[in-house]
């Protein structure tokens, strides 16, 4: 409730401009500490001036212990906006009032801002409007905001808290000598409890010479009141200014017009200790209001010519077909706009209309009708009658006047008939074998043909986890839905009994749900099973193998009840795919499969397992539940490496490159082991007696014919990777 200035003339900006505000302190991130500052400034648009809105405020922080200065926040100025009022016409464009907010994101680290005693926020700016009657000297008189808020941390931890928020008010004004209420309330992010009071305001120690002082610590000055004004009296009257300890509402009936200012303080209390307040300032104007009577509002029933009278308790008969009572609406003014509305105390509003809700009273022997009337699902409860508020409303100034009347109501229920539900499954219970599919239709029916749902629940498990599927069915009068269940073998249990709800409501009063519900016994029973057989081709299942030689055999399963069968491969250790073993797994079909496995051992092999054994194990498994649905066959392959020896006893030591065709050249290379995983050949080396090298070759194929070379004792190397080995040989030519 914002005001300014009405009917009186313009005064300075540093003297007219504030109608009232408060700070803000919100947390932002727990994680870093950091906060947003806020002050929100109430500002008198009509009678201030634009160049009374600073672009900036300064907010200093100081210690509630010591009083020292900790900073100051130089806040920018982000949003502007217009105040609300109750109703806009009342005030012809004579009352504006805008809420400008400056904030500022801020770090409060625990290092700082640790102190068990708290902090406190302070703002100052002078000066108040001349014209405000509780006060002394009130254009001498400055503004200071104050907010205290709690240290960041408490017993080590963290202490997130954001400071109580006070809701925007309107931008209303009050009649002298008529009740005013006025919602001033707070909200608080952390759900803390929050207590409000009167206070005298701070004017702080800004002046008209000094409208924005250097940071100062407290304790602030207060203003001075007026000659018969108190804290008791802030806006005198037959009821003085009050406010709400618990909602923060305010209550006054003023005798005398004028600009008032006050201060709401609302204190902060978490597990019963306060930790924290913030005050609000703020102004309200009394004006002499031209006088507006109050609407009044009557009820009849149908077919009858007297009014209801508080204290009666009507009643609508279930045999009522006409569900409608009259509302008489009369004012004593002329041209009313008028709104009339239910306010239900015990029942829920979507049972009860109002046509039309609004209208015009043109004057004293106007009366404007309206209908209230009750839908078919309107039912109080046995001794329980409906109790509700019919609530008439003008468009009087600056607040509208209001007539109630309280009524109570039996509402017989309108006959409605239970829905009822069925299943196609003959008594409702089956046995399951398993492999079989169930299939059955569930079926609502509604005699009155009301809309209904049919809904199905497990006891217990959900339909879908078991392989149940069922879709909800909404409709009109009938609904049928199929059920069906296919058992998945590793879900459910042999011999157990699950019981399924299905559910018909009728849904046409949401109030008042009537339901039916029939109940299927579901179990599932294996069928006679024999066990598979897999086996293999190779002899013994085992088998013992050189690298880079190829063994290969078939996987062969049987199902003697020709069920479908699948075979998968895993070895023990190791990867069938590592070691580079072939083998299609999860191989299917129908009463026998064959399935080759293939494998080409590489020197890689080796290093997977130390001992050179492969063990794998085939398993088939049937498609049934049976414990006996599954066997298996290992194979055993053992890879050895080549062994081998150089004989060097063996290798020839002299040959007759002459030409007789006769032990011609040097073939040592027939004499040497193939290569293995362990070691492989490199080069041959041959050198005269001097150690040069006549012949030499990387291929184990060539041979040296000692061609050109003279008769001699030739001396050759052949080198492994690991090994190397010498000896001689003669040349006779």
């Amino acid at each position: 409730m914002l005001v300014v200035c009405l009917w009186l003339p313009v005064q300075a900006a540093w003297a007219t401009h504030i109608v009232g505000g408060e700070l803000q302190l919100t947390l932002k991130d727990s994680r870093s500490y950091t906060y947003t500052l806020a002050l929100n400034l109430y500002f008198d648009v009509i009678n201030g001036q634009t160049g009374a809105e600073d672009a900036s405020v300064n907010v200093s922080i100081f210690s509630r212990r010591t009083n020292q200065l900790m900073r100051v926040v130089t806040m920018p100025r982000v949003s502007r906006e217009l105040v609300p009022y109750t109703n806009p016409a009342c005030v012809n464009e004579q009352l504006v009032t805008r809420l400008i907010r400056y904030e500022e994101d801020i770090s409060l680290g625990p290092d700082s801002y640790g102190d068990a005693g708290g902090y406190y926020a302070v703002w100052e700016r002078c000066c108040r409007n001349n014209i405000i009657v509780n006060i002394q000297d009130p254009q001498g008189a400055g503004n200071s905001f104050y907010l205290e808020f709690p240290a960041v941390t408490a017993a080590g931890r963290p202490f997130g808290n954001s400071s109580p928020v006070f809701t925007m008010p309107k931008g209303d004004y009050a009649c002298v000598n008529r009740p005013f209420v006025f919602e001033f309330g707070a909200t608080d992010a952390d759900g803390d409890e929050l207590r409000y009071s009167l206070v005298t305001p701070f004017t702080g120690y800004s002046t008209a010479a000094a409208p924005r002082p250097p940071a100062a610590p407290g304790p602030y000055p207060t203003v001075r009141w007026a000659r018969g004004i108190s804290l008791n009296n802030v806006i005198p009257g037959p009821q003085p200014l009050q406010v709400n300890p618990r909602t923060g509402q305010l209550r006054f009936t003023a005798n005398r017009t004028g600009l008032y200012v006050f201060s709401v303080r609302c204190e902060e209390f978490r597990a019963g200790a306060k930790i924290g307040e913030v005050r609000r300032d703020f102004q309200l104007l009394v004006v002499d209001c031209p006088s507006n009577d109050p609407p009044v509002a009557q009820l009849r029933e149908r077919g009858k010519r007297e009014n209801y009278k508080e204290g009666e308790v009507l009643q609508l008969r279930a045999t009522q077909t006409d569900r409608c009572m009259d509302l008489l609406l009369t004012d004593a003014n002329n041209r009313e706009n008028v709104q009339v509305r239910i306010r239900p105390l015990n029942f829920p509003a979507n049972v009860v209309t109002i046509n039309p809700a609004s209208g015009t009273i043109r004057d004293s022997r106007d009366t404007l009708r309206s209908q209230l009337c009750w839908s078919a699902c309107a039912a109080s409860e046995p001794g329980k009658p409906y109790e509700f508020e019919v609530i008439l409303q003008d468009d009087g100034c600056p607040l509208p006047l209001a007539d109630t009347l309280r009524v109570k109501l039996v509402v017989e229920p309108t006959p409605n008939r239970q829905p009822a539900i069925r299943t196609t499954l003959p008594d409702n219970t089956v046995l399951v074998l398993e492999g079989n599919t169930l299939n059955f239709n569930v079926i609502g029916t509604d005699p009155d043909n009301d809309q209904i749902t049919v809904e199905a629940f497990g006891r217990g498990f959900d339909l879908r986890q078991l392989g149940m599927a069922f879709t909800t069915g909404n409709g009109r009068g009938t609904v049928t839905t199929p059920f069906v269940w296919q058992p998945p073998c590793d879900r459910v249990r042999e011999g157990q009994e699950y019981l399924v709800d299905f559910v018909v409501t009728d849904r046409s009063c949401p109030n008042i749900l009537r339901r039916d519900t029939v109940t299927v016994r579901l179990r599932y029973q294996l069928k006679p099973n024999q066990q598979p057989e897999v086996t293999t081709t190779l002899p013994g299942n085992a088998a013992t193998l050189e690298p880079n030689q190829l063994v290969q055999f078939n996987v062969i399963g049987t199902d003697p009840d020709n069920n479908t069968i699948v075979v998968k491969a895993a070895g023990r250790g190791f990867s069938l795919e590592e070691a580079g073993m072939q083998f299609r797994d999860n191989a299917t079909g129908v009463g026998r499969l064959t399935e080759p496995f293939t494998w080409t051992p590489r020197c890689e092999a080796l290093q997977l397992k130390a001992d050179g054994i492969f063990v794998v194990d085939f398993v088939l498994q049937d498609n049934t539940c049976a414990p006996n649905r599954t066997d298996t066959v290992s194979v055993q392959l053992t890879v050895k490496d080549r062994e081998y020896v150089i004989p060097v006893d063996s290798i020839p030591n002299v040959f007759t490159p002459n030409g007789d065709q006769w032990n011609e050249t040097f073939e040592i290379f027939k004499f040497l082991p193939p290569d293995n995983c362990a070691d492989e050949f490199v080069k041959l080396e041959i050198c005269n007696r001097w150690g040069k090298v006549v012949f030499a070759s990387t291929s184990r194929e060539r041979v040296w014919t000692g061609f050109g070379f003279p008769s001699g004792v030739y001396y050759y190397v052949v080198q492994y990777r690991k090994a190397t080995y010498r000896g001689t040989v003669s040349v006779l030519q």
